[in-house]
C-alpha cells in the first residue's frame, strides 16, 4: 500500500512539474503605461499584488525593456483588470501620487489611501467627513459632519444635480455609492465617462483538484495505565480533495480562502504492547475507516515574486467517519507455558469531529487561467480514538500530516 500510494504521488508531481515548465515562459502583456508626451506604451506591469496604492511601478515593454516609474514620472497606467492610475497632486501631500481614477469624465473621481478626491477642471478637493465635539446637556459628545454632500453638491451645481439632491444626501462614501452617483450624473448631462473599476471583481473563484498522501499518528490525551503502549502498523494513506478558492479579495489581496471537500481511506492495524508487574501484554486489532472530510481555511501570502509564491494558513476541518473494527486479539503472557489468548474489540474511534489545523503552501501560476501547488498541512483530531483491553482504558488524540500536490484553475 504505502510503495502504491508513493507512485501515485510521484506520478502527480512529475505531471504538474512537465506542465509548470511547458507553461513557464507564459507572458500575457495587457498592461500600459502613458507616458508624458501622451504616447501609450503596452506591457507588463510587475507587481505582487493588485492594490488600490502604488509607490512607483516596474514596467516591461513589448521589446523587452524594463523601467521604474515614480508619480510624475508619467502620466499614468492601467492594468489589465481595468483598474486606472493617473500621477496627481492632491490636498495632502506636496508631492504626486498615484491616485486610483474611479470615473474619468469632465468631473473625476479619484481614491488614494481609502480616501476620496474629485477633480472638477484642475481643481482636486477631498471628500471627507468633518469630526468635531460640542456640549450637549453637560457632556462632551462626538459630532461628524458629512463635508462631502456639500462639496458634491457644489461641484454638481446643475439641473443634473439639483434633480440628484436626495440621491447626493444619502450617498455614502464608499466605491459603489459614488460610482454609481457619478454615473446616474454624467448620463443625465450625456456626457462621456468611464468607470476604471467595474472589471475588477470583489475576488477570483476557482476550482482546486489534489491529491497526496496523509501521514498518521497518535498522541495520547490520557491513560489509567501509563505502560501500556499503542501505536498504528501503517502510518500513511491516500488523500484526496476537491474544493474551491477565493484569492485576489479587493481590499485583501494576500489572503486566500479555501473550502474544500475531501476523502481519506484507511486500513490499518492498531498494535499494543505493556511489560507489567504479573503478566506481558500484546494484541493487535485491524480496522478500516472512510473519512470524509471539509477543511476550510484562511491563508496569507508570506512571499510573492513574479509567478511564485508561498503562503500559510490557519484553518478547521470537520470529520465524518465510518469505522469498521473487526475482532482483535489480546495475548497475555504470565510467564507459563500456554499463552491466554482472548478475543476482544478494544478500539473504538469517534464518528464526528473537528480539528483546527495549520497549512503551508507552495504556488505556481502556469497561465492567467491555472496554477500548480504543493501543500503540507497538520490535522490535530483531539479525542478521537478510545483504547480498552482488558480493564484498561486509554484516550487518543489523532494526527494527521498531508503532503499534497494539486492544480488551481
Amino acid at each position: 500500500m504505502k510503495l502504491r500510494s508513493s507512485k501515485i504521488l510521484c506520478a502527480i508531481g512529475l505531471l504538474f512539474l512537465s506542465l509548470a515548465c511547458f507553461a513557464q515562459d507564459e507572458k500575457v502583456m495587457n498592461s500600459f503605461v502613458i507616458l508624458n508626451d501622451g504616447d501609450k506604451v503596452i506591457g507588463e506591469i510587475e507587481g505582487q499584488f493588485d492594490m488600490e496604492a502604488y509607490t512607483e511601478i516596474r514596467f516591461t515593454s513589448r521589446s523587452g525593456e524594463k523601467s521604474v516609474y515614480l508619480p510624475g514620472d508619467i502620466q499614468g497606467f492601467g492594468l489589465e483588470n481595468g483598474r486606472f492610475f493617473k500621477s496627481e497632486t492632491i490636498p495632502l501631500d506636496d508631492q504626486p501620487v498615484f491616485v486610483q481614477v474611479l470615473v474619468s469624465s469632465t468631473l473625476e473621481l479619484y481614491k488614494w489611501d481609502n480616501k476620496y478626491f474629485i477633480n472638477r477642471e484642475g481643481s482636486i478637493i477631498e471628500l471627507k467627513v468633518n469630526q468635531s465635539t460640542r456640549t450637549e446637556n453637560g457632556k462632551l459628545v462626538n459630532v461628524n459632519s458629512n463635508q462631502f454632500v456639500g462639496v458634491l453638491t457644489l461641484a454638481m451645481n446643475d439641473e443634473c444635480g439639483i434633480g440628484l439632491k436626495s440621491k447626493i444626501e444619502s450617498t455614502r462614501l464608499t466605491d459603489r455609492d459614488l460610482i454609481d452617483l457619478f454615473a446616474k450624473y454624467n448620463s443625465c448631462k450625456n456626457t462621456p465617462y468611464e468607470i476604471h473599476a467595474s472589471q475588477v471583481p470583489f475576488s477570483k473563484l476557482s476550482l482546486r483538484i489534489q491529491g497526496g498522501l496523509r501521514f498518521i499518528g497518535l498522541m495520547e490525551y490520557r491513560s489509567n495505565k501509563k505502560e501500556v503502549n499503542y501505536r498504528l502498523d501503517k502510518i500513511s494513506s491516500p488523500y484526496f480533495e476537491i474544493g474551491v478558492r477565493f484569492s485576489d479579495l479587493r481590499n485583501a489581496p494576500r489572503l486566500k480562502v479555501d473550502l474544500g471537500l475531501g476523502f481519506m481511506s484507511e486500513s490499518n492495524t492498531l498494535l499494543l504492547d505493556a511489560n507489567l508487574v504479573s503478566f506481558d501484554l500484546s494484541g493487535s486489532q485491524k480496522y478500516k475507516s472512510s473519512s470524509f472530510l471539509m477543511p476550510i481555511h484562511l491563508s496569507y501570502i508570506a512571499y510573492k515574486k513574479n509567478r511564485n509564491e508561498v503562503y500559510t494558513g490557519v484553518g478547521m476541518t470537520f470529520w465524518a467517519t465510518k469505522f469498521e473494527a473487526e475482532i482483535g486479539e489480546l495475548i497475555v503472557d504470565n510467564g507459563e507455558s500456554d499463552l491466554n489468548v482472548i478475543s476482544s474489540t478494544f478500539l473504538v474511534r469517534k464518528e464526528m469531529g473537528l480539528s483546527p489545523n495549520l497549512k503551508l503552501g507552495y504556488r505556481n501560476e502556469l497561465s492567467k487561467k491555472a496554477a500548480l501547488f504543493v501543500e503540507l498541512k497538520g490535522d490535530f483530531l483531539i479525542k478521537n480514538m478510545d483504547f480498552y483491553p482488558l480493564t484498561y482504558h486509554a484516550v487518543y488524540n489523532y494526527l494527521v500530516g498531508t503532503l499534497s500536490v494539486g492544480i488551481e484553475l
